[in-house]
């Protein structure tokens, strides 16, 4: 029986059902769409309307060939309905069903037009959050693409982040099928861009293989597989576009490609995939359900009803809490999220590709008001509100067998106090300069595997030195140098993250380094190194992003103290034990440029070395007693990237790149001006900076050379 809809749309036959709502075939004045009518009860829910509305701009502007278009949104008494496109033709689940598997061809091409929308819907700073076969069309109207493959769409944007409410029951619990979830998700962690890229890689595994990666059994089961297990390979897909895959199901998010990225990827591989036939797979123990009755609803759009000579397991979505009730896998909730631009940090241009932070300025300007206004009131920035701290499982490849272990922290007690105040201190005497120490010529150290890029950063545990630097392949990779010997250990690499700049390295507990690296989402991750062993990476703060990589230090045994740069601000927290604390702006740096160093000179201290934005001066901020102390110009060094500070014998040594090579400053005891030169024989270090490390009673420089390889030279630090 026809119904009308507001006063511009008729409702005319039901075409689908899901726990949700009703999807209507209807009329409107553009002729035939789709009506997603939402239950009564959701209706009636004013704080869901309320919402609904504010999210009508985003979901009225996600206008791509790709993306099941919303034409209109309908609040009239108690209806609450969504007016899309009509697609003719079925889902991918039903194709699934007759199929069960689809030739590779077909499969790639269906993959790239979801990634298509997918990339359009993240420049619009829109996350799906539910991408599964259910929620992808195929426009049986229009002509076929590669592999005989119609069009592809990707629908079901807007719903169940307007039904996910903090008072309702559905928050308390994942909605949907478990197969497609990133494991991001199940830890808890916020869904950003990357969740989408995860689920769609597990859909066209499904493509190819018949059934998804992680999927089969109890859903607690599937859910622990997909943070724990590793992907298996599908036998006799071609190992290009099985390389595509395990890098999109990565444990790690900023492992994952963008969805631009992917489209692209995936269209590249169409010419080699053409005529190759289903792939023959084994499905797994366990990772089919056969019941029948478990295919009973049907989406909107949907073709006939599979054949029961070609049964096709699938999976309904299923509830993660006790008690709670199932939804119908063919439910159309469509998991929205408007994220900050801060959680979309990886797709910062049109087209979804990773660029310069263009469109941060309004969520760092907030932080940044907030944070000055607090020092301002109480000279003292505190805790800038940035959010709470979380870790996330890293992943990803596993080839060194040296980072498959997982030894975990030891747990300290303690509670973090982050330097944060700004107070008046003496700037000393002055007194007669120190003396630059004499470095010897630079020799070549074994080469990695893959040409280096950026500035290394060192670091001596226990007569070794650890080398560390980024990869063309944006892995962190190390060396290590045994001084007693001299000889030098093979290159590793530890995988898991792509790392957009230098990583930083500390050691703050006997036996143990730190390892931090800024991701490809400019988020910060942090692994550790105890007995020898490597655990995985894990994300340290989920919300805050960084223009540059962190410096570490430890400025106390046990405590580990970094500072970083975002939005041109210095911003500073604290490990201790296994409790952070938030980030807060140091109110003496001012606006900087390039990455930070830190170091410290004594219990309680720490220096960090900054480049003034708006001369490239380098600036010393000294902390001590609770409090940042006023700057100090180290006079003469200036200075083109990341600043690199040591201490040794009583005084600071700092490396920087300037003016195409790499000069050096040392500090007088007696406060004394700083001693600044060049460094002779610099072998090519360019513009990406140096490490610098105590060993013994010398110094040690690192740098990267213009071919992509490391060099050390060494030097006498006073006494």
């Amino acid at each position: 029986m026809a119904r009308k809809i507001g006063s511009r749309y008729t409702a005319q036959q039901v075409l689908g059902r899901g726990s949700a709502g009703t999807v209507w075939l209807g009329e409107g004045p553009e002729g035939p769409v789709a009506i997603k009518l939402l239950r009564e009860d959701l209706a009636s829910d004013q704080d869901l309307v309320g919402r609904f509305v504010q999210e009508r701009t985003a979901l009225l502007s996600l206008d791509h060939p790709r993306i099941v278009g919303i034409r209109d949104l309908v609040v009239d008494g108690s209806d609450l309905a969504l007016v899309m496109d009509l697609v003719r033709g079925s889902d991918l689940r039903s194709r699934l069903e007759r199929e069960r598997r689809l030739a590779p061809e077909a499969a790639v091409a269906i993959a790239a037009d979801v990634a298509d929308a997918l990339a359009a819907a993240h420049a619009a700073g829109v996350v799906h959050r539910d991408v599964k076969p259910e929620n992808v069309l195929l426009d049986a109207a229009a002509p076929t693409g590669p592999g005989g493959a119609p069009p592809a769409l990707l629908t079901d944007f807007g719903i169940a982040r307007l039904v996910d409410s903090p008072r309702r029951t559905r928050a308390t619990r994942i909605i949907g099928t478990p197969d497609y979830l990133a494991p991001e998700i199940i830890e808890g962690l916020p869904p950003r861009a990357s969740v989408d890229i995860y689920a769609l890689a597990t859909v066209l595994y499904e493509l190819l293989a018949g059934f998804t990666p992680f999927g089969g059994g109890h859903p607690g089961a599937v859910l622990r597989r997909h943070v724990t297990e590793t992907v298996s390979p599908i036998p006799g897909a071609p190992e290009a576009l099985w390389q595509v895959l395990a890098q999109c199901l990565a444990k790690a998010p900023a492992s994952r490609l963008t969805a631009g990225e992917l489209g692209e990827r995936l269209r590249a591989l169409l010419p080699e995939l053409a005529g190759l036939p289903p792939l023959e797979v084994t499905a797994p123990a366990g990772a089919a359900d056969t019941d029948e009755t478990a295919r009973t609803d049907r989406q909107e759009g949907a073709g006939p009803e599979p054949r029961a000579a070609a049964p096709r397991a699938r999976r309904g979505a299923v509830p993660l809490v006790r008690g709670a009730a199932p939804d119908s896998s063919r439910d159309t909730h469509t998991s929205i999220k408007l994220p900050t631009a801060d959680e979309l940090a990886a797709y910062r241009d049109s087209g979804g590709h990773r660029g310069p932070h263009r469109h941060r300025a309004v969520s760092d300007a907030v932080r940044r008001r907030r944070l000055k206004l607090a020092a301002a009131a109480t000279a003292a920035v505190v805790a800038a509100g940035i959010g709470g701290w979380a870790v996330a499982s890293g992943g990803g490849d596993k080839s060194n067998s040296r980072e498959d272990h997982h030894p975990g922290d030891t747990p300290h007690s303690g509670t973090p106090t982050a330097p944060t105040a700004g107070a008046a201190s003496p700037q000393g005497h002055t007194g007669a300069p120190a003396a630059l120490p004499h470095w010897s010529g630079f020799q070549d150290a074994p080469r990695s595997g893959v040409p280096l890029v950026g500035g290394p950063r060192a670091i001596v545990l226990s007569g070794i030195t650890y080398v560390f630097a980024r990869g063309t392949d944006q892995n962190v990779w190390y060396l290590t140098r045994d001084a007693a010997t001299g000889q030098y250990g093979a290159w590793q690499r530890l995988s898991g993250i792509h790392t957009a700049d230098d990583p930083a390295v500390v050691t703050a507990r006997p036996g143990q380094l730190d390892l931090f690296a800024l991701g490809t989402d400019h988020l910060l991750y942090r692994r550790t190194l105890a007995g020898g062993v490597w655990n995985q990476w894990y994300m340290v703060d989920e919300r805050t992003t960084f223009d540059a990589a962190p410096a570490a230090a430890s400025s106390e045994p046990g405590r580990i103290d970094l500072v970083g740069r975002t939005g041109g601000d210095l911003v500073t927290a604290s490990l201790v034990g296994d409790r952070w604390n938030a980030w807060a702006v140091v109110p003496t740096a001012g606006r900087i440029t390039a990455a930070p160093g830190l170091v410290s000179r004594a219990p309680g201290t720490l220096d960090a070395f900054v480049v003034r934005q708006s001369d490239g001066a380098v600036l010393r901020l000294p902390y001590a007693h609770g409090a940042w102390r006023p700057l100090q110009v180290v006079g003469g060094l200036d200075a083109t990237g990341r600043p690199e500070p040591v201490y040794a014998g009583g005084r600071e040594y700092v490396l920087a790149p300037s003016g195409g090579g790499l000069a050096q400053a040392v500090s007088p005891q007696d406060g004394a001006d700083w001693t600044v030169a060049d460094v002779a024989q610099d072998p090519g270090a360019g513009g990406s900076g140096a490490a610098v490390a105590a060993s013994g009673r010398g110094l040690e420089a690192w740098v990267r050379t213009n071919g992509g390889t490391l060099s050390r030279a060494v030097g006498s630090a006073q006494q």
